[in-house]
């Protein structure tokens, strides 16, 4: 007897294809997605369901799914009624569709806050108050020296309230290196 099962091809369902296609990035928005499709299965809705609650067609809803529409570019009112259907606050629906990032949360102080800052400590610092320029000389010194001093001092002191990628771009590059 033979075993018919060997000769029949194994078909692949599109979940299983979709699932084994290993993808180096997830697209920005995905994650909102995901949960939308999670939240959708716990309700035990449709995906027509599903976009009747966000207020869209199904099939601009499956556009965002398959990548072809930008899920960031997606309209408050859709991500107010997304955050609706998942029971999260709408700031999570913006978060998981990319359209914010965790950094849009912080306030960064300027270039010349953090300037006025690290001088304060290098004035209050007891090896370098000494050093530290009067007010009028500081006003009087161009910004890319008054960098300069910051930096030596924050090297000097081990700190980092300078945050590098600030740094103008021809600050760095005429830096010889001891040889």
């Amino acid at each position: 007897m033979t075993d018919k099962t060997k000769d029949k091809p194994v078909r692949q369902t599109r979940k299983t294809a979709a699932s084994e296609a290993k993808t180096p990035e997830s697209p920005v928005g995905a994650a909102l997605i995901a949960s939308l499709w999670e939240r959708m299965s716990e309700l035990g809705h449709t995906t027509k369901e599903l976009a009747e609650s966000l207020g869209i067609t199904y099939v601009y809803l499956m556009a965002l799914a398959r990548g072809e529409k930008p899920i960031p570019q997606v309209g408050r009112d859709v991500l107010k009624r997304a955050a609706d259907y998942l029971g999260t606050p709408v700031a999570q629906a913006y978060l998981l569709a990319g359209a914010l990032n965790p950094e849009d949360f912080v306030l960064s102080p300027t270039m010349d806050e953090r300037i006025a800052r690290i001088r304060e400590a290098m004035t209050h610092d007891a090896m370098w108050c000494g050093l530290a320029l009067t007010d009028d000389v500081w006003q009087q010194t161009p910004r890319e020296a008054r960098l300069l001093i910051c930096m030596l001092y924050e090297q000097s002191a081990k700190t980092t309230w300078l945050d590098w990628t600030m740094v103008p771009k021809g600050t760095t590059s005429k830096v010889k290196l001891a040889s």
